[in-house]
């Protein structure tokens, strides 16, 4: 993803806001759904976003209000371990954090959502934590993604269980695209809550 931050001070400059933004956003996927979610919560409240690059992710202590939008990969939500390593060291407490991972399975069910938060340290009761949906293109994937990406599918039973295993695998045999930006609703209304 390219600096948004450029736009997003340029708007606020251009409004004659001075003010520093009270959020950012970490994207942390791999093919473009987590930066389309982020592109898009950024527009919708006006705030900074970083790829992730972990050079640069003190920055985030700099904001009260951080939202990591990342691919499920292997029940977790791809490198939300290094915000948790470094909760002390970014002086995080007492900022509202806001986990968002994507991914194939049904953002709706509890079980699937329950094993990923846990799986990716989100279920402390510290922060909120919300699935999207993602998609997949299987053309897109490069030659060390695929067979990683059978694997995964082959696994999918095991790590989540029969109906969500078949769902991911019916989702992923079609390229399925569910991403929607009506699902940042929430996340939207928590961020604007606080201001």
């Amino acid at each position: 993803m390219k600096n948004p931050n450029r736009t997003a001070r340029q708007r606020r400059e251009e409004s004659g806001e001075v003010v520093r933004p009270d959020t950012i956003i970490v994207s942390s996927g791999k093919y473009g759904s987590s930066d389309q979610y982020t592109r898009w919560l950024m527009d919708r409240l006006d705030c900074d976003a970083i790829a992730f690059d972990k050079r640069n992710l003190g920055y985030i202590s700099r904001y009260k209000n951080i939202v990591w939008i990342g691919a499920i990969r292997d029940s977790s939500i791809n490198k939300i371990g290094l915000l948790w390593q470094n909760h002390h060291n970014f002086g995080l407490e007492g900022k509202k954090i806001i986990v968002c991972g994507v991914g194939l399975g049904n953002p709706e069910d509890r079980e699937y959502f329950d094993k990923v938060m846990r799986r990716s340290g989100a279920d402390q009761g510290l922060n909120s934590s919300y699935i999207l949906p993602g998609r997949i293109d299987r053309s897109r994937l490069n030659m060390l993604d695929r067979p990683q990406f059978d694997k995964f599918l082959l696994d999918a039973k095991r790590q989540y269980g029969e109906e969500t295993s078949r769902l991911i695998n019916d989702r992923a045999a079609v390229n399925y695209n569910g991403i929607d930006a009506s699902a940042l609703d929430p996340i939207a209304e928590e961020i604007l809550a606080t201001r």
